[in-house]
């Protein structure tokens, strides 16, 4: 792991390992910091159907994962911990984690969404089984059902 990186991206989702593939072809150094499994909120579904190139769909974990190689093919690091804070430090951006400071000339924050549950009796045990949050990813589960 290097002092110094061009980019730091917070979060390996797909937008942050997207934006990880784009910094590593152009050739800036970068750092992918991650505090748990690279994938983010994708890796919660059974299934992805609705995304190009995959007609006949993908498993989330795999298709997460051809992004991280894809992304380190072109020099991106991965990192495991984290992110405390963001301070600047000029020139530098500084990102606080667990393990001390990584210092970069520039952040990008791709830190995911989370669900918005309403804390109803039976809403855990019921998601992906009738409970969604969200109409693109699950609208076709429910076509021409009453809901």
């Amino acid at each position: 792991m290097s002092d110094a990186y061009d980019l730091i991206i917070v979060g390996a989702g797909p937008a942050g390992l997207a934006a990880a593939l784009y910094a590593g072809r152009g050739m800036l150094k970068t750092l992918v910091l991650e505090k748990g499994i690279p994938g983010g909120q994708i890796l919660l579904t059974d299934w992805i159907e609705n995304y190009p190139g995959f007609p006949e769909g993908a498993a989330p974990f795999d298709l997460m994962e051809r992004f991280r190689k894809h992304a380190e093919k072109f020099g991106a690091e991965f990192m495991t911990d984290e992110a405390k804070a963001l301070r600047e430090d000029k020139p530098w951006w500084v990102v606080d984690t667990e393990e001390g400071a990584l210092k970069a000339k520039a952040v990008i924050l791709a830190t995911g969404a989370a669900y918005r549950r309403l804390g109803l009796p039976g809403e855990g045990r019921l998601t992906g089984k009738g409970v969604s949050f969200c109409a693109t990813c699950d609208g076709a589960f429910f076509r021409d059902k009453p809901i």
